[in-house]
C-alpha cells in the first residue's frame, strides 16, 4: 500500500513539476510550430524559411536545441483566429495578415494604402521599419506576442479567366478578394468584389462563381489559381502586409544567445529576404506562365495613372476612418514616415542596392 501511495505521490509531484516548468521546458525548443501562411513550394518557403530552419538546427543542435515544424495557413487553426492563437500559445511562431482584422492594426495598415509601395521589397522593408520605429505600432500587434519579422506581398494584379485588357473591360466583372482592403479596392476600380479565402479561390473560379481574382502573382501556382486564370492585367495596385510574432512566454524562456541569433536572422534581414523571394518568384512565375500560353496585359504609365486615379481617396480614408480615434499628430507622423521610407527604398532599388530589378 505504501509503495502504491508513494508511486502516486511521485507521479503527482512529477506532473506538478512539469506543469510549473512551462511549455518551453516540457518540449524544449524542438519542433516549434511555425505558421507561415504560404502553401507548398511557395518561393518564400523554399528560399527563406527552409534555409532558416536548417541554419537554426545547425546553430543549436541536440535535444535542447532549436528546430521548427512548418504549417500552412488554416492547418493549425482558422486564419481568422491568427491573433488569438499567438496570444493563447496555440502557435509558437505565427503569421497574422493585418488586412483580415480591420480596426486592429490601423497604423500598420498605412503600408497597404493603394499606391504606397510599388513592390514586395520596398513594402517589406518599410513594414519592418515601421514596427521597429514606433511602439504605438507594436502595441497593435497580438497581445502576449513578440515581433519576429514583417514583410509585404508582391504587388496586386488582376487575374481573369477571360481577357480583361483595360479598365473598361473590368467594369462590372466579379473579382474575388481575400480581405477587407482589396474588397474596397475592387469596388473603387468599378468591379464587383466577392470575398472568400485564398484556398477556396481555385474551386470558385473553376465553378464559374467569379471572373477573376485580385492578388499578387506569387500565390497563383501554389493555390492552383494559374490553372483557372490565363489572363493577367498588370496594375501594381499596391501591397499587403504580413506580421510574424513569437508567443512571448516561449520567447522569454529562450536563452539569450538563442534570442540574439533569432533577432539577427529575423527583422530587417528576413524582411528583405522575404521581399526578394516574392519578387524573384513573380519574375519566375511570369516567365513560366508565358511559356504555358498565358497572356499579360501592360498599361502605359499614362493609362495606369488614369486607371488608379480612383484609389487616391484611400489615403484620406485611412486617416479619417481607419485611424479615427488615434492622435492625429501620430497618424500624420506615421504616414510621413511610411511615405519617406517608401521613396528611400524605391530609390535604393532603382540604384541596384537590393539586386538587379527593373522598376
Amino acid at each position: 500500500m505504501f509503495k502504491k501511495c508513494a508511486g502516486m505521490a511521485l507521479a503527482l509531484a512529477l506532473g506538478v513539476s512539469l506543469a510549473l516548468g512551462g511549455v518551453a521546458q516540457a518540449k524544449g525548443f524542438k519542433n516549434l510550430s511555425f505558421m507561415g501562411s504560404y502553401m507548398g513550394k511557395h518561393p518564400t518557403i523554399v528560399y527563406v524559411w527552409e534555409p532558416f530552419f536548417k541554419a537554426a538546427e545547425e546553430k543549436f543542435p541536440g535535444k535542447n536545441g532549436l528546430s521548427f515544424h512548418y504549417f500552412a495557413q488554416n492547418e493549425l487553426y482558422p486564419e481568422s483566429e491568427a491573433m488569438t492563437a499567438l496570444t493563447d500559445g496555440r502557435v509558437d511562431f505565427g503569421t497574422v495578415r493585418p488586412s483580415l482584422f480591420p480596426g486592429n492594426m490601423s497604423l500598420l495598415s498605412s503600408v497597404a494604402i493603394p499606391g504606397m509601395c510599388p513592390n514586395a521589397i520596398v513594402g517589406s522593408l518599410v513594414t519592418e521599419e515601421l514596427i521597429e520605429q514606433f511602439p504605438e505600432v507594436r502595441a497593435e500587434l497580438p497581445k502576449n506576442s513578440t515581433p519576429f519579422v514583417a514583410w509585404a506581398s508582391a504587388a496586386y494584379q488582376i487575374h481573369t479567366i477571360n481577357p480583361i485588357r483595360n479598365m473598361e473591360e473590368l467594369k462590372g466583372k466579379k473579382i474575388i478578394v481575400w480581405d477587407a482592403t482589396t474588397l474596397e479596392i475592387v469596388k473603387a476600380l468599378g468591379a464587383t468584389p466577392l470575398r472568400m479565402t485564398s484556398t477556396d479561390t481555385y474551386l470558385a473560379l473553376s465553378k464559374g462563381m467569379g471572373d477573376g481574382v485580385l492578388c499578387p502573382l506569387a500565390p497563383l501556382r501554389s493555390f492552383k489559381i494559374s490553372e483557372a486564370t490565363k489572363h493577367h492585367l498588370i496594375l501594381n495596385v499596391g501591397v499587403n502586409t504580413f506580421v510574424m510574432n513569437v508567443h512571448t512566454p516561449l520567447w522569454n524562456d529562450m536563452p539569450k544567445d538563442m534570442q540574439d541569433w533569432l533577432k539577427a536572422e529575423g527583422g530587417m534581414k528576413m524582411a528583405l529576404d522575404c521581399g526578394k523571394s516574392l519578387e524573384d518568384g513573380a519574375i519566375a512565375d511570369t516567365k513560366w506562365m508565358e511559356e504555358q500560353g498565358h497572356q499579360f496585359y501592360y498599361l502605359s504609365e499614362e493609362e495606369r495613372a488614369k486607371a488608379l486615379a480612383p484609389l487616391a481617396v484611400f489615403t484620406e480614408k485611412w486617416k479619417n476612418e481607419e485611424c479615427k480615434g488615434i492622435d492625429p499628430a501620430l497618424v500624420d507622423k506615421v504616414l510621413t514616415f511610411v511615405q519617406e521610407r517608401s521613396k528611400y527604398h524605391t530609390d535604393q532599388m532603382k540604384a541596384g542596392a537590393y539586386g538587379n530589378y527593373k522598376m
